[in-house]
Order: structure tokens, then C-alpha cells, then sequence
């Protein structure tokens, strides 16, 4: 019934081997207590080879990235994350133990616990990671509660893990951009901080900018107009790749797993560990602009079945 953690080197009856609480206990299913006045966030995603990592990528990393973009989901709405179940699918014995490395060592660079999973052989290497986590109830932050006149905010990079995927299948051994699509820095304690200091509106970009910038719009019933010039590292991707290059990454990539939010008036010392990209205006339309210029004809971002 429960594989999962023996063939990830650690005993399911016995998590002492990871830095973390023990609020459930491993039997055919996990028991979770939510403490009163919480409420318990739930994200489940897939990462597949060949689709969500190239084929020659090393499978710890592999799974360590698909560990922490499925964290993200909960620093997007301000979550504390606490437990995860994780399946594998492998092709081979020796895939599934690196992929098992790769879990455990983000769960554990996180404190997440590991609560259940499975594994199975399969033709392609796949993992299918749910995350749990806590949010003060009614305080989660959510894609619709953005205003007009609200600013737009941005916490980390965009396009720099787009350009580490294009490095990374031409084969670039020395590629500068590769390292970015190597690490996820999941924005955990930063979207507890948001949370906290009373943010209502964010969503982390996994799909591309533009498109996951469209969600909060359309979500919330306002228009927005960015400006790139202005996002972390704007110059330094331009220098690397060239403007037109960098357009597309930083539109369209996703995989940066930064986090977009809004914020009222008023909140402008948010500048001390966030960046205002733009602000929300009236309709339901994102303009994307480039040294006050609107760019036309922008793709909006990853589409799972193009």
C-alpha cells in the first residue's frame, strides 16, 4: 500500500530523518487535525519527462523542481505548507531512486512532511505531487480581489527559466540562463509575509506572465497595464538574449515561479522586497508595455495541449 518512502531510502513508520512536524500518522491513509480558526489549501500538479523537464535533465533535480512548483501554488495564496503526497512513476529502479532523492531533498529543505504517495512503473518517469498547507481562515489570498487603481507587484524573475529551458535542450554546456531552470526558490515565507501584511490578490507565474496576469484580470474584473522595463533583471536578460528574445521569455516562459500580487494605494513600501510592474485599470484586458510603448501580438504563455 505504501512503497513510497522504503524505496525513497527512509521508513514509512519512522520520519525522524526529516525536519518536520508529526501532525499525521502513515497508515492506508494520512489523518490531519486542523487547528481551530485555519483553514487547510490544497494544489496538486504533474511534471512529466519530456514535457515538463527535457529528456537529459538529471532526475533528482527533475524532482525537486516538481516539489517546489507545486509549493508554490501555496505561497500564492499566503499557505504555510505542511504535508505532501507524492506518486512516481518510473522506468526503471534506478529513476525512481533518483527521482526519490530528488523529493526528499526538497521536502526537507522545506519542512514539509511527506504523508503518502505510491509508485509505479511506467513507460515515461512522471510524478504527481499534492501539497497541503495552513491559512488563517478567510485570509488566503485569492486571483479576484483585485481593484482598479490597485498596483501590480512582482516578486522574483521573469523569462530567466525560459531561456535556461531553450540553453538546456540546444545542449549548452556552459549556458548562464540553465541554472535558473535547474533551481525552484518556491516564495514561501514571502507569500506568508503578503498574507500578513493584508494582500488580498496574487498568483505565482508558472505560465507565462501575460497569461497568468489574465487570470487576476479576468478573475477580478479589471484591466492592467505592465511594464517590462521595470520587472527584476529586465536589463540583465536584455543584455544576454537581445530585446526581442527577452520580450518573448518574460511574456510568454512562465517557470520563474515568481509571485504577482496587487496592492491599494498606500502600500508603496512594499518597494523594500517586491517590484511595481504596472497598474490595474478599468476593463479586463492586460497591456503589456515596454518603455510606455504597447506591444502588440505577445503569445500568452505555455499551453498544455498546443
Amino acid at each position: 500500500m505504501f512503497p513510497l518512502l522504503s524505496e525513497f531510502d527512509c521508513d514509512p513508520r519512522d520520519l525522524h530523518s526529516f525536519p518536520t512536524r508529526r501532525s499525521s500518522d502513515l497508515d492506508d491513509a494520512s489523518v490531519h487535525t486542523i487547528p481551530d480558526g485555519m483553514e487547510l489549501v490544497i494544489s496538486t500538479d504533474a511534471s512529466i519527462r519530456g514535457v515538463h523537464w527535457p529528456e537529459a535533465f538529471p532526475l533528482d533535480l527533475a524532482a525537486d523542481r516538481a516539489v517546489c512548483a507545486a509549493l508554490s501554488d501555496l505561497a500564492a495564496m499566503g499557505a504555510e505548507a505542511c504535508w505532501a503526497w507524492v506518486s512516481v512513476m518510473a522506468q526503471t529502479q534506478d529513476d525512481l531512486v533518483e527521482l526519490g532523492k530528488g523529493v526528499n531533498a526538497a521536502l526537507s529543505r522545506y519542512s514539509v512532511e511527506l504523508s503518502g504517495g505510491d509508485t509505479a512503473y511506467s513507460s515515461i518517469d512522471t510524478l504527481s505531487i499534492t501539497v497541503g498547507g495552513l491559512v488563517p481562515k478567510g485570509k488566503a489570498m485569492r486571483r479576484n480581489q483585485a481593484g482598479k487603481g490597485d498596483s501590480v507587484w512582482v516578486i522574483g524573475r521573469s523569462g530567466f527559466s525560459a531561456r535556461g529551458l531553450r540553453q538546456w535542450r540546444a545542449d549548452m554546456e556552459e549556458g548562464y540562463f540553465k541554472r535558473y531552470l535547474e533551481v525552484i526558490k518556491p516564495k514561501l515565507e514571502q507569500g506568508v509575509k503578503l498574507r500578513e501584511l493584508g494582500i488580498q490578490c496574487c498568483i505565482d507565474v508558472s505560465d507565462g506572465l501575460l497569461q497568468d496576469a489574465s487570470h487576476l484580470a479576468s478573475d477580478s474584473k479589471v484591466g492592467m497595464k505592465l511594464e517590462l522595463s521595470k520587472l527584476p533583471g529586465w536589463e540583465l536578460l536584455c543584455h544576454k538574449v537581445g530585446e526581442t528574445s527577452a520580450i518573448h521569455a518574460a511574456v510568454s516562459g512562465g517557470e520563474d515561479y515568481a509571485l504577482l500580487f496587487t496592492a491599494p494605494e498606500g502600500m508603496g513600501w512594499l518597494d523594500s522586497f517586491a517590484t511595481q510592474i504596472g497598474v490595474c485599470t478599468d476593463g479586463i484586458d492586460v497591456e503589456v508595455q515596454l518603455n510606455g510603448t504597447t506591444l502588440e501580438g505577445l503569445a500568452a504563455g505555455f499551453d498544455h495541449f498546443a
